[in-house]
């Protein structure tokens, strides 16, 4: 597959699209002002709290059972303080970018769509920990939107998304496989010209990129080897048949598997089969956060 080629293809499906999501300039100023670990939380918090919206989805997170509050929380500044700037940061871009997609139809379903998207993020926050990568919050935020392309095809050409996925039902094929053949590009390159259009940072352009060929990525390797893993690990446990099964790790596993030991050595099982079994002692533990999760964030 040629990279540029599909670059090329993936711009072309956006060429006329007039409805597409937006991200408020107030959420990216105030996403950009998160990502600084010396802003002043008043100004952060004023900032919030001109935008209704904005403010009272903060409100409404930071009490949920998510967060597990012993009293209510109604101050702005005190819920910046409470969750601390990452998982605000990684809060306001995920809500927005889940309300983005709610209303619009897809040939799958959206629920079990989220689900793995959470799991994806929690996952790769659990390898970063181990991997001593030096923000986890950011791990969590870029696995969760690591398919953003997804529900971009799913809508915009989702006719042919539909047939896509009723094609490779109950065969070793993945979606990724099968978008090259019928649109000759797929979910990363269309995720990143979304994220481009979004302004996110070009780390996270990075990882949404390259999450299946990890071994392409330049602007942080490791992390895309923690989403590349965490990306596989939830589709080889993913049930239905909405979602296309991942079967054995690929190159693209393999090599960031590679990644991951040869920058933390001693952090890891000895094989990558063991560090995929190892994780499911606490799959489960993960998933019923993720069902939490899941319900804020849609509600």
């Amino acid at each position: 597959m040629e990279k540029a080629a599909m670059m090329i293809k993936a711009r072309r499906l956006f060429k006329d699209v007039s409805d597409l999501p937006t991200i408020p300039a107030i959420v990216s100023k105030v996403v950009s002002l998160l990502d600084n670990q010396e802003a002043d939380p008043d100004e952060i918090a004023d900032l919030i709290l001109s935008d209704q919206v904005l403010a009272a989805r903060v409100i409404r997170v930071v009490n949920s059972p998510l967060y597990r509050v012993s009293s209510q929380i109604t101050s702005v500044r005190r819920a910046l303080l409470f969750l601390g700037f990452k998982s605000v940061r990684e809060m306001i871009l995920t809500s927005y970018f889940v309300d983005g997609f709610k209303q619009k139809e897809q040939p799958f379903d959206m629920k079990i769509f989220w689900v793995h998207s959470f799991s994806v993020g929690a996952i790769s926050r659990r390898i970063a920990r181990q991997a001593d990568y030096p923000d986890i919050e950011k791990a969590y935020l870029v696995g969760i939107i690591h398919d953003i392309g997804k529900v971009f095809l799913g809508h915009y050409c989702k006719d042919e998304y539909g047939r896509m996925l009723a094609g490779i039902k109950d065969t070793g094929f993945t979606t990724y496989e099968s978008e090259y053949g019928f649109f000759g590009t797929t979910h990363c390159e269309v995720g990143l010209c979304l994220a481009q259009r979004w302004n996110f940072p070009s780390l996270y352009c990075d990882v949404i990129s390259y999450h299946h060929s990890s071994e392409l990525a330049t602007e942080d390797p490791l992390l895309t080897a923690i989403v590349s893993l965490a990306d596989f690990y939830c589709l080889s446990h993913s049930f239905s048949d909405s979602i296309a099964q991942a079967r054995i790790p690929g190159r693209s596993e393999e090599n960031a598997w590679k990644v991951l030991t040869q920058l933390s050595p001693d952090s890891f099982a000895p094989s990558l089969e063991h560090f995929l079994s190892d994780l499911d002692e606490e799959y489960e533990v993960i998933s019923q956060e993720v069902k939490v999760l899941f319900i804020t964030m849609t509600a």
